[in-house]
């Protein structure tokens, strides 16, 4: 008998060392597939909030918020409320080096920005740069998450925000990105992503874009789904006419 348990035996431990080797490949470095499944998560989780507040920085040189009056920027405070909403506090750098602040608001009714000295607000044309709607859009980051990203895999567990996330990484095109941050990429490359997202909602807690010469962007989100009020901002009353 004791040659039939030693098989037994050994078979189990055969068994049991495959499952923990898949196991330990699906949680930290796994396959493709994995990363993809976490990947699809977070695409339906973007889709269901009901709004966020978020950061996004600029690194390296600064991105153009606007082409015809040369005013660029480094960092951004936002606001997100479903389904097409966004306002975003902008820190901006004018042609003479001046840094400002002023506010951009995307609505149904249209793209509005403030005015840095009277903080009056105008409407400016819908193809900026920059557009806040599009990241949170099923065609912005949820498509890019699902069949966008390249070689996407699981880095590991990590803790953000005082939360268990989950860390991924991959690879998308530049012509996948440029929507989403202003035309600032080569169509035809393809550049570094990283991904954290919270374990249990699957909800984005970071997005991270590496470009050559330590350029790149960072989103940071948090507050999810948090009371969000972004109303149409007022415009000032049209001059009477001479």
């Amino acid at each position: 008998m004791s040659k039939p348990r030693t098989a037994l035996l050994l078979f189990c431990l055969f068994v049991s060392s495959v499952w923990v080797k898949g196991f330990g490949q699906a949680r930290t470095g796994g396959s493709g597939g994995a990363g993809q499944d976490y990947l699809n998560r977070t695409a339906d989780a973007i889709l269901a909030l009901k709004s966020t507040r978020f950061s996004l920085k600029r690194e390296g040189t600064p991105a153009v918020l606007d082409d015809k009056s040369g005013i660029t920027f480094t960092a951004a405070d936002c606001a997100y409320a479903a389904p097409d909403r966004v306002t975003c506090n902008v820190k901006v750098s004018l042609k003479n080096g001046t840094i400002v602040q002023l506010t951009r608001v995307w609505v149904p009714d249209g793209t509005f920005q403030s005015n840095p000295l009277t903080r009056q607000f105008a409407k400016v044309p819908p193809d900026s740069n920059f557009n806040g709607v599009v990241l949170f859009a099923r065609a912005g980051i949820p498509e890019i998450l699902r069949s966008g990203v390249q070689n996407a895999q699981i880095v590991g567990r990590e803790k953000i925000q005082n939360q268990d996330t989950i860390h991924l990484n991959g690879r998308v095109s530049g012509e996948k990105l440029n929507p989403l941050v202003g035309s600032t990429l080569k169509s035809d490359v393809m550049y570094p992503v990283d991904l954290w997202i919270d374990d249990k909602s699957a909800d984005p807690l970071k997005l991270h874009v590496v470009e050559p010469d330590a350029n790149g962007w960072l989103i940071e989100l948090f507050g999810t789904n948090e009371p969000v009020d972004i109303p149409t901002p007022p415009l000032p009353p049209a001059k009477p006419q001479a």
